[in-house]
């Protein structure tokens, strides 16, 4: 854990940071620069490509923070608006109305005291205050390794897990949409918490597969990952609607029956269901039938009938209606009781591609990590990123965003 005293602004600085917010009225509209992301080109064993994750998207003010000299300028033309000694600096949604791009020197960027690397882009748009941090692969996959599985796992599992999230990441943004950030720093994308939860152990195998990808028809993969199969993984197409992957093909899992989530049971009562239903579907009323559809073994449709008409929804929306625990996975079967169900299943998650639990039980049983990458991602080989970014990306869509790629060569 990054540790650091919050500093705080003398009599001249405080001045200054009002001044700041003051002068940080920009005309609204200009168009961000990519300039900040194509400094460098990858060097072969440590991934400097950069990656842009929105921490936070807000209407409520924002500090930024560091122990060390802070500079902000003006995206679009690099406009120095303050330079100067570390301190804390707020900004408000109504106040940057141009984008500004806020860096740091040995020393973290605190975003309301979380400590990140690299620097801070902000954006206004739609009255809302959009903080997105430019780091660079290696770092961004520091923050999120240790947020997605144990530390204290199998080398070989944590490997493993270091080249998928960088595969997702790729995959995201080659194929993003949004012009201002490429992934999103929860669950959303993959969970991200900065330089504060790193350890040793998750970035030494971020640093041992530092630019490997998981490719398949040379490009990298959309890596989904999940924590527990419960003894085998399942069609991308049978959980979300959309293409069939060839390499997220359900396969046989053996390795996580460890998991304390492999089996499971809750009970499930039908004003729950109504309760949460209600949240979306006005007029639910009083439960009076609901039939599950299975494909493989997992739900994959609900029917739920009710005193005011039906609702029909796919698995996968039925499971996300509740809090995340209490329906772990598809793979379930639904027992009536007096006052609704009690459900006993296996697994945690959506169940494709990566099973985590049974990552690390390949790697306790002496796979190694493109093993087990191959395991549950058909059909695809490693590969390594290489070489720069075809020239400055700005104002060209994420389809023309391309990084060349090669074989690792792994033995």
């Amino acid at each position: 854990m990054i540790k650091g005293r919050r500093p705080r602004l003398n009599g001249r600085a405080a001045a200054s940071a009002a001044l700041l917010v003051a002068v940080l009225g920009f005309i609204a509209g200009c168009a961000p620069s990519r300039e900040f992301l194509l400094k460098r080109s990858t060097e072969l064993g440590e991934d400097k490509n950069y990656v842009r994750v929105l921490l936070l998207e807000t209407t409520e003010r924002v500090s930024l923070s560091s122990s060390s000299r802070i500079k902000i300028s003006a995206l679009a033309d690099r406009k120095v608006h303050h330079d100067g000694k570390g301190g804390k600096i707020y900004f408000y949604p109504e106040k940057v109305r141009q984008p500004v791009i806020v860096e740091s020197w040995n020393s973290p960027l605190f975003v309301n005291g979380v400590p990140y690397r690299g620097a801070i882009e902000l954006h206004s748009r739609m009255g809302r205050l959009l903080v997105v941090n430019v780091v660079t692969m290696d770092e961004y996959l520091s923050g999120v390794v240790p947020c997605e599985i144990s530390s204290g796992w199998n080398v070989e599992a944590l490997r493993a897990q270091a080249v998928a999230a960088r595969s997702y990441a790729y995959y995201h943004i080659m194929n993003g949409t949004d012009p201002l950030y490429d992934l999103n720093a929860t669950n959303r994308s993959q969970v991200y918490r900065g330089a504060g939860v790193e350890t040793e152990r998750t970035n030494r195998a971020v640093r041992d597969t530092s630019g490997q990808v998981v490719a398949h028809n040379n490009r990298p993969i959309l890596a989904f990952f999940h924590s527990t199969c419960g003894g085998g993984t399942v069609d991308n197409d049978k959980v979300w609607s959309g293409q069939a992957l060839e390499y997220l093909r359900g396969v046989r899992c053996e390795y996580c029956s460890a998991s304390p989530h492999y089996s499971w049971e809750d009970k499930l009562t039908l004003y729950e269901i109504r309760h949460h239903l209600g949240k979306k579907y006005v007029g639910v009323g009083p439960i009076t039938g609901i039939s599950f559809k299975k494909d493989g073994g997992r739900v994959n449709h609900v029917t739920i009938e009710h005193k005011n008409g039906i609702v029909r929804l796919s698995g996968n929306d039925f499971r996300l209606f509740f809090p995340e625990k209490k329906i772990k996975s598809l793979s379930f079967d639904a027992i009536k009781t007096q006052d609704g169900l009690l459900l006993k299943g296996r697994g945690w998650g959506h169940g494709v591609g990566l099973c985590q639990w049974g990552a690390n039980g390949m790697a306790e049983r002496k796979a190694s990590y493109d093993q087990i990458l191959r395991h549950y991602y058909r059909g695809t080989r490693l590969m390594v990123i290489t070489g720069k970014p075809r020239g400055d990306s700005a104002g060209k869509t994420a389809g023309d965003r391309r990084r060349p790629f090669h074989d690792a060569r792994l033995k």
